[in-house]
């Protein structure tokens, strides 16, 4: 059986959380140390992940202290959408990616249905307040970048992160990875582009790979709940765009998935038995993780 020793993982859910989650940050911090990982970031849609990680650091550092933890902020509702402020107080206290919105995206909406939902129960925000959400965006009414979206990028360079790009669209997507790249950014993550948002045909992300961009696909991405590309499909995306230019993630954490580690592992071990070589796991698993947080 495949281990995951070694393995990093930049995306995972912990609760707590509006979303019901399969555990709090300390104990997902401890399934994935004990599993033999090297480390995970935590992901948060409502909220910047500084306390979170603190606790999580705390739980596990002396049983595991080699193993690390990292936080992280998505920039949706909690944190007042595209919000410099809030980006630089998160990577002030050492965050290691932003992600440009998620579920609270124009893009998201456009892909499930509604803000805030993923389509069903266990994973819908529910709210009191009369007036609707507010929807986020990184562009303009020409589809240029916001004024707002430059500085979370140009902080993003400042203090040497990640720029993830969330849930936004392709258009979105291209326009904030020109900026990007031509201000200088070396860690940029193409989040999920397999998923419904931004759901990125194969050539899209060929070209942002070659472009200097990483493609993160999910493990959760292949099981039932969400199920948006198969194993086979996986497998061809990464040669297309390259091991060099991919990473693995679970962006596990929900109480239908299994534990983030054991998403991880499954997958891939799938991938080593139809014939993947263990240097391309290696790669997509630990290496490129490496090099995205500053290791």
């Amino acid at each position: 059986m495949l281990s995951v020793k070694g393995f990093y993982d930049l995306h995972l859910h912990s609760a707590p959380a509006p979303f019901v989650r399969l555990g709090d940050s300390a104990e997902v911090a401890l399934w994935c140390a004990e599993a033999g990982m090297a480390g995970i970031v935590i992901k948060s849609h409502f909220e910047s992940t500084v306390s979170k990680v603190h606790h999580a650091r705390t739980a596990v550092k002396d049983a595991y202290p080699d193993f690390k933890v990292f936080s992280a902020i998505a920039l949706n509702r909690g944190v007042g959408g595209v919000n410099p402020g809030a980006v630089e107080l998160a990577l002030q206290q050492g965050a290691k990616i932003v992600w440009l919105p998620t579920l609270d995206a124009v893009n998201h909406v456009a892909a499930f249905g509604a803000a805030g939902t993923y389509g069903f129960a266990g994973m819908t925000l529910t709210s009191k307040r009369a007036a609707k959400p507010q929807l986020y965006t990184v562009v303009d009414a020409n589809g240029k970048l916001t004024a707002e979206t430059k500085e979370v990028i140009e902080l993003v360079i400042a203090y040497d992160a990640v720029l993830a790009t969330g849930h936004i669209s392709k258009s979105e997507i291209l326009e904030t990875v020109d900026y990007a790249l031509a201000a200088g950014a070396k860690r940029v993550v193409i989040t999920h582009p397999e998923l419904a948002a931004p759901k990125l045909d194969l050539p899209t992300m060929v070209d942002l790979a070659k472009a200097g961009c990483f493609m993160e696909f999910c493990a959760v991405d292949l099981f039932p709940m969400f199920h948006c590309i198969s194993l086979n499909g996986l497998i061809e995306a990464i040669e297309a765009v390259t091991p060099e230019r991919t990473i693995l993630s679970s962006d596990g954490g929900q109480p239908f998935h299994p534990k983030p580690h054991e998403c991880l592992r499954v997958i891939a071990h799938g991938m080593l038995e139809k014939g993947v070589p263990m240097e391309t796991i290696q790669k997509i698993c630990i290496e490129n993780h490496k090099y995205l947080l500053g290791l």
